[in-house]
């Protein structure tokens, strides 16, 4: 790595409030550790690649007023690939950082055939000429390592083929502990899963494999994800479906989980929603139709989910994702109750969690998890799988494959 141009395949996509600053640093923090480490090693110039959000126009510029902070101003923004991006990085000085823009702002990203022929596979390689420096591909993206984007998956298996080096970084190889740990406490004991993010092509996935694989399981919903659930069994969510873009075939799909889970997947039977009346509570058995739209779980909800808790000590609770709005006080009251009884010392449970909503939630209420990960589908899916896509570049060589026992 010494005197290399690393390029350092992070994830700091994190949770935005209305006005586009970032409300958790957590992942930011984790990458500026994978940035360090590579510093430390020799690297002449550590290029960043993340991702922010789903949508093409979502920047990394709040990113980089943060990483400023921790590299004193040593930070340089280009664009994701072309000359701009080949100047910036070849022009840096030794110790300095480059962050290129958001790696979804191009679709090759997510739909690529032939790796040597996208855009910032050649612009790897002109950074290579044009710099006459070596090139080492640095992996520390746990947290999206369930799929199989460009710069996850096939730019690193690409350069790997070709005798660049790919390398785990200091995260990624923390991640693997917490998996191999997480494995081990869920062979023995009741498992709570506390659920509720709006990634529902990811979660109708978890479902099926994580329910089959622990069948001492169950699910609490929340938030979006309860209302997929809620309109598959044919109850009326009203503009809720539009606000947290429910389709017809996302519904087709939570159908059969809803029919062959019944019992071991809940939803609640009461919301907070906002409506032109204020903030009012709705029951979800009868209609949330022209209720409003639902911003946390209603009282009924909270003692139904926190007597399941404590009817269950000593358990092992699996979270993703707040219960409610939680970014307003008033609406993660329901998330705090029911995390309350969670880390209840009583209870005796062992709690862990990831994802960027999930562990913002964890450093508003001031809970600590007994792991926490980067991750949210992506540490459930390896904790079940013991394997994710993203991690083959670098499987066989610095991670150990003991999850798989």
């Amino acid at each position: 790595m010494k005197d290399a141009i690393v390029f350092s395949k992070v994830d700091i996509n994190s949770p935005l409030d209305k006005e586009g600053e970032i409300l958790d640093t957590q992942k930011i923090d984790e990458a500026c550790k994978s940035i360090s480490w590579c510093l430390r090693n020799g690297a002449y110039t550590v290029v960043v690649l993340s991702h922010q959000g789903r949508k093409k126009e979502e920047s990394l510029k709040p990113h980089c007023k943060i990483l400023e902070k921790y590299f004193s101003g040593k930070i340089t923004l280009t664009k994701r690939d072309g000359k701009e991006a080949v100047d910036a990085i070849c022009n840096a000085k030794k110790g300095s950082i480059v962050i290129m823009e958001n790696t979804r702002s191009d679709d090759e990203e997510a739909n690529y055939d032939d790796v040597k022929e996208t855009k910032i596979y050649k612009t790897l390689k002109e950074v290579e000429k044009k710099s006459g420096r070596k090139i080492v591909y640095v992996k520390d993206d746990f947290s999206v390592c369930h799929r199989k984007d460009l710069t996850i998956y096939g730019l690193p298996l690409q350069l790997k083929k070709e005798g660049y080096s790919v390398v785990a970084g200091p995260v990624i190889k923390q991640e693997y502990e917490n998996i191999t740990m997480g494995r081990h406490k869920l062979k023995d004991g009741n498992i709570i899963c506390v659920w509720g993010g709006k990634k529902y092509e990811d979660y109708m996935k978890l479902f099926k494999s994580f329910i089959e694989s622990y069948p001492n399981s169950i699910v609490l919903t929340a938030g979006p994800l309860s209302i997929l659930l809620q309109k598959a069994m044919g109850r009326d969510v009203g503009k809720n479906a539009e606000a947290f873009k429910i389709t017809p075939d996302l519904v087709e799909k939570a159908i059969p989980i809803i029919k062959k889970y019944k019992g071991r997947v809940l939803t609640p039977v009461d919301y907070y929603v906002e409506n032109s009346n204020g903030r009012e509570v709705v029951d979800s058995r009868k209609s949330i139709n022209g209720g409003g739209i639902i911003v946390d779980i209603g009282p009924k909800t909270v003692v139904l989910y926190k007597n399941i808790i404590k009817e269950n000590p000593e358990s092992i609770i699996i979270g993703n994702g707040p219960l409610g709005q939680y970014e307003k006080e008033e609406n993660r009251k329901g998330t705090k109750a029911v995390y309350k009884e969670i880390f209840n010392p009583e209870n005796r449970n062992f709690v862990m969690g990831g994802g960027g909503d999930f562990n913002a939630v964890m450093n508003i209420l001031g809970f600590e998890p007994q792991v926490r990960s980067t991750g949210g589908k992506a540490f459930i899916e390896c904790i079940v799988n013991g394997f994710m896509p993203g991690l083959e570049p670098i499987m066989n060589k610095e991670v150990a494959q003991e999850t798989s026992s």
